[in-house]
């Protein structure tokens, strides 16, 4: 039976003036589903516009609704990261938090944030952690959990080799004082605002040295940003 439920609410502002960030719920089992949903409640700047069950009635979602944050339970039967990812393209704006097992892949991980996944939540997480991942990652940043970060850092923070001049440095060499700065900041886990108040920048002008920096390093986006950094010892 379908779980597609739409929130009849139409308030655009936060209580202090904010952006709500419009949440999808996708998840298999029901008492998961519905204590994430109880979770947000009465969070000003959160909004569930839609809870799903299964693949169906995703794709019926990302087609009626607008929503900044996707709630994805691994254990959806059918998911396809590639698809889900797909389904995205009319909600431009949307990023994906996984809601994964303790025993979820390091390699599945991995995988998932070269796809464009932006965060991962354990079953076992509190309320607040929840909470804490959709404002982080729908301000733009990569949410991982301590544990499955030094998963990601193991896998890609092993001493590199000897560098030379290879295509990895050429393109680092190609960025200016400025936007070298702006990688450092991004490393460090800085949102664009925190980035601007750093380095007395607007945060359209950050926005415009990260579109640069992008095409300078190859990269699509800020997750791909920071693991360009652990590949190639930016970080150690």
């Amino acid at each position: 039976m379908s779980e597609l439920k739409s929130s009849v609410a139409t308030v655009k502002k936060g209580g202090k003036g904010e952006e709500v960030i419009k949440v999808v719920v996708a998840c298999y089992y029901p008492l998961l589903r519905e204590g994430i949903c109880k979770i947000f409640e009465g969070q000003k700047d959160i909004q569930v516009v839609s809870r799903v069950s299964n693949l169906l009635d995703l794709v019926q979602t990302c087609e009626e609704f607008k929503f900044d944050i996707l709630l994805l339970d691994v254990e959806l039967q059918g998911l396809n990261f590639k698809k889900v990812l797909q389904l995205l393209k009319k909600n431009k704006a949307a990023k994906v938090i996984l809601i994964v097992n303790d025993n979820y892949s390091e390699s599945s991980i991995i995988n998932a944030i070269r796809s464009g996944v932006r965060g991962y939540l354990s079953k076992n997480a509190d309320a607040s952690q929840l909470l804490k991942a959709v404002r982080v990652v729908s301000d733009g940043e990569l949410w991982l959990e301590r544990k499955m970060m030094s998963k990601v850092l193991d896998t890609f923070s092993s001493p590199p080799k000897k560098r030379g001049r290879g295509k990895g440095n050429d393109q680092v060499y190609n960025l200016t004082e400025t936007e070298a700065k702006i990688v450092k900041l991004v490393l460090k886990g800085y949102s664009n605002k925190a980035i601007a108040q750093d380095l007395f920048l607007s945060e359209k002008t950050v926005k415009f040295h990260l579109y640069k920096i992008f095409k300078k390093l190859s990269v699509k986006n800020r997750s791909e940003l920071i693991l360009y950094g652990f590949r190639n010892g930016f970080i150690s």
